[in-house]
């Protein structure tokens, strides 16, 4: 899986926290070789604006990595006549030269006006590699390799870079570094005695290299279980060493054929097996139950996945998404106290803790305005400002996210908070009702809002029959048009039409891939589904306090303590100042994910009704794009590999459709069962997917 904090901290024109340095490729999201190539021909003629003509320097551009982004980059300054070197520390395009032999490389779906210095067209990578370093050789660009780049230190004209070869470091002078070195280089090893021997490898070239050799293989990705088949066509005998009981990483295809092989007796695996040591000749491997297995070996395969170069970006200064500065948790802390201070004021409330000598109670005052139809109070200029927020940054969401469907959602999104929770409540029913509050009642469902389902009548014909009609369309609203909503559209209404949702997918679109993953994340989802159990009998309370059926000191006692604390540690903390104020900490969705009760109530009734899944072809090349997007934490890529329907049944989804939106390959795809639509559809019951 791709690391998500530990990516470099981009600008828009991909320059690092340090200026002049620039990030492209695998490093900056190109999740693709097409991606890839633009980039670096996009960064290229950005960075050739920012030279200074003349600088007392060896190159004006120094490019770390001749893979495709940094070989494009560098075809494009030569183009526009700036002076560039590329820094190899193997060879141009080995990283693609180290795919298997014939492994066929496609182009990607997406198409794009630009022409591009490199031509991406399908066949092997053999015939790729062949054909690009050709075109590279018709070129003034010039390769140093195998070189490595020790740092990049800034200076006042730009950097000195140091270079390591043949074990000789050297400097060179350059106005700006572009960091094209990617991340397949960077394997991660065992960390097991003889993990460096001769007969280790990392790589997979010419598996018929390997005909009659006794291979280890070790891994439980897509990548091991390939070589391990590859291998084992080759005629070699093969054993494949996996930590885990069960393989869920790979494509459903791969698995399907690993098990045929294994049937056959083909080739041996060993589940629940770590390697203990590794020395000529020989493997150790140790169960679980601390069993040793002794193997022979002629070739061992470590295929246990690759690492951001972490080391390098620190030795340049490079922020990492995942850092912490000083200037950073300012910034967050100061966030959080800011919408701590809008919710006391829209909510009423006086400062921590909500006694007298309010700061704040000025405020208050001030905003209560005379508008003829009725009187301002701090609420309603703090849901003015609420829906200008949404609007605001649903613009910049519209102009990020393109397609019909995205599109779609963000001015439902928009229109719903200006129409429903705004406009209509606050402006139009204030001059036809007496209590224009209680239309959040249809909005805000309950449990989202307990108070959708409570009014109290004065106890004449009138209020009766009037608090009727208001608990009977609240009734109506949660336990009729919900279920009936969610049974057409999953949990959509989290991502199409709720308040706290619409903030959440514009201002907070910012911090969406900072969403938790994992199975403690995955555990920690039930405090929604509590919350909604603690919802039921707080309604009950209150609703007994409003209509009298039981009459009893002790439970109105109880109902003042239960409505009490519900609306301070739910409604006010959880719903309003922590959910938001964690947006720079835990994603866009902290509240809606582990806290919402109405989501809660959704996901109750999606997972026995809902029709609404999102499928996956065969053509996942696990780039990680899906799941680094989830803003409900979900890892989609894992789904897609094996092909499995994501649905309500097994994942939290709120069917959002970023991550189809973003697949660079168009494997995703939204819709219902029985019924194909342009985005994706079907299931009703799927297991719980092992990896949650």
């Amino acid at each position: 899986m791709h690391g998500i904090r530990d990516r470099p901290s981009l600008d828009r024109a991909h320059q690092s926290s340090v200026p002049g340095l620039y990030v492209i490729g695998d490093l900056a999201d190109a999740p693709v070789i097409g991606a890839a190539l633009q980039q670096g021909q996009t960064v290229a003629h950005h960075v050739a604006t920012t030279l200074s003509p003349g600088a007392d320097v060896d190159h004006d551009v120094l490019i770390v990595g001749g893979g495709p982004a940094g070989i494009s980059a560098a075809m494009t300054l030569t183009k526009l006549g700036v002076d560039n070197v590329v820094v190899e520390r193997e060879a141009s395009f080995s990283t693609i030269e180290n795919f298997p032999l014939g492994k066929m490389i496609f182009t990607e779906h997406e198409e794009s006006d630009v022409r591009l210095s490199l031509q991406l067209v399908d066949g092997t990578k053999e015939a790729l590699v062949e054909r690009w370093r050709a075109a590279l050789a018709n070129t003034d660009v010039t390769v140093l390799q195998p070189v490595e780049v020790r740092s990049a230190v800034p200076t006042a004209f730009g950097f000195d870079v140091v270079l390591v070869e043949d074990g000789i470091c050297r400097t060179v002078r350059a106005q700006r570094v572009i960091l094209a070195a990617g991340k397949r280089g960077q394997f991660n090893r065992l960390d097991v005695p003889g993990a460096d021997l001769p007969h280790v490898h990392h790589t997979l070239d010419d598996p018929s290299a390997h005909a009659e050799e006794r291979v280890l293989v070790v891994g439980g990705g897509d990548t091991a279980v390939e070589t391990a088949m590859l291998l084992c066509n080759a005629s070699a005998h093969v054993t494949l060493s996996y930590r885990g009981g069960f393989f869920h990483r790979p494509k459903s295809s791969n698995l399907s054929r690993l098990s045929a092989m294994e049937s056959e007796g083909r080739l041996r695996i060993f589940r629940e097996t770590q390697v203990e040591s590794i020395s000529p000749g020989v493997a150790t491997l140790r169960t679980a139950g601390g069993d040793i297995h002794t193997l022979e070996v002629d070739r061992v395969f470590p295929m246990i996945g690759t690492q951001v170069p972490t080391a390098l970006l620190r030795r340049m200064g490079v922020k990492l998404r995942g850092d912490l500065r000083w200037f950073d948790a300012l910034w967050a802390a100061s966030f959080a106290l800011l919408v701590y201070a809008f919710y006391c004021l829209k909510s009423g409330q006086m400062l921590f803790p909500f006694g007298p000598g309010d700061p704040l109670n000025w405020m208050h005052d001030a905003l209560r305005i005379d508008l003829g139809f009725r009187q301002t109070s701090a609420a309603f200029w703090g849901t003015a400002v609420y829906a200008l927020v949404i609007l605001v940054f649903g613009a910049r969401a519209l102009q990020r996210y393109k397609s019909p469907s995205q599109q779609r959602r963000y001015l439902s999104l928009i229109a719903f908070q200006w129409l429903f929770l705004f406009g209509i409540p606050e402006i139009l029913a204030p001059m036809v009702i007496e209590r224009p509050w209680k239309l959040y009642a249809l909005s805000v469902p309950w449990p989202l809002s307990i108070w959708s389902l409570i009014d109290a009548p004065a106890w004449t014909d009138d209020d009766a029959v009037t608090a009727l009609l208001w608990l009977g369309l609240g009734a109506f609203t949660s336990f009729v048009l919900v279920p009936l909503y969610v049974w057409r559209q999953g949990e959509r209404f989290c991502s199409y039409l709720c308040g706290c949702g619409g903030l959440a997918e514009t201002l907070g679109d910012f911090w969406r891939h900072l969403a938790p993953r994992g199975r403690s994340a995955k555990d920690a989802e039930v405090f929604g589904r509590l919350i909604f159990l603690l919802a039921i009998p707080v309604t009950l309370l209150i609703l007994n306090d409003a209509w009298t059926f039981f009459a009893s000191d002790a439970l109105y006692s109880t109902t003042a303590f239960a409505q009490h604390w519900y609306g301070l540690m739910v409604d006010f903390w959880l719903a309003s100042v922590i959910g938001v104020a964690l947006y720079p900490y835990l994603g866009n969705r902290v509240w809606c994910r582990f806290f919402c009760p109405l989501r809660a109530y959704m996901e109750a009734i999606a997972r026995r009704l809902s029709r609404i899944v999102i499928r996956s072809d065969d053509r996942c090349i696990s780039c990680g794009e899906c799941t680094y997007y989830c803003q409900m934490g979900i890892q989609v890529e894992r789904f897609a590999q094996q092909q499995l329907d994501l649905s309500n049944s097994n994942s939290a989804c709120i069917q959002c459709g970023v991550c189809v939106e973003v697949c660079p390959m168009d494997v995703l795809s939204v819709g219902k069962v029985g019924e194909p639509v342009q985005l994706s559809g079907s299931a009703l019951s799927l297991p719980r997917a092992p990896w949650e």
